[in-house]
């Protein structure tokens, strides 16, 4: 969503801190928590929850979560009462951070931004053909052969589907 304004460590650390909360009980739900962004939309502080399934996500799994978020911060912690809660799918073009969320698009088309220049190319888009702890496989649409490019030196990374109209 566009407009949302943060400010960086102490939201970074909010963040970090929602996760701890939601990430393990949203997971035993069914669901993947993808990203959470904490901030100000029209002078309200608002927190934003992108999850998805391996069935994707429809408008009742977005009821759920926030009844599950709800019942959480209910329970742990009263300061999140004075926010919005917002929860959505992160699209067809969500942001791939972690490790499962890589080890979860294999086979799939991806977009990397690379922090410096690996073979000449500073943007990769490929097919992720396998990953692991410290590093991602890629087969680039540019060039015929194999790149192995660390989590470190990815500066971002999303899915980057072909669309066929």
């Amino acid at each position: 969503m566009t407009g949302v304004q943060t400010c960086a460590l102490p939201i970074l650390q909010e963040e970090q801190k929602i996760i701890s909360l939601l990430y393990e009980p949203l997971k035993i739900a069914g669901f993947d928590l993808i990203e959470v962004k904490v901030g100000m939309l029209n002078a309200q502080k608002t927190i934003q929850l992108y999850i998805d399934s391996q069935n994707g996500i429809q408008i009742d799994d977005c009821a759920n979560v926030n009844q599950i978020t709800k019942n959480i911060f209910g329970k742990n912690n009263q300061y999140y009462n004075d926010y919005v809660l917002e929860v959505s799918s992160p699209g067809i073009f969500r942001k791939l951070k972690t490790s499962d969320h890589f080890k979860s698009s294999t086979g799939k088309r991806i977009k990397i931004n690379l922090q410096k220049k690996i073979v000449g190319l500073i943007t990769v888009t490929s097919d992720l053909q396998k990953c692991d702890e410290e590093t991602i496989c890629i087969l680039p649409d540019t060039n015929g052969s194999d790149m192995i490019i660390p989590y470190s030196l990815k500066s971002r990374a999303n899915l980057e589907p072909l669309l066929k109209f």
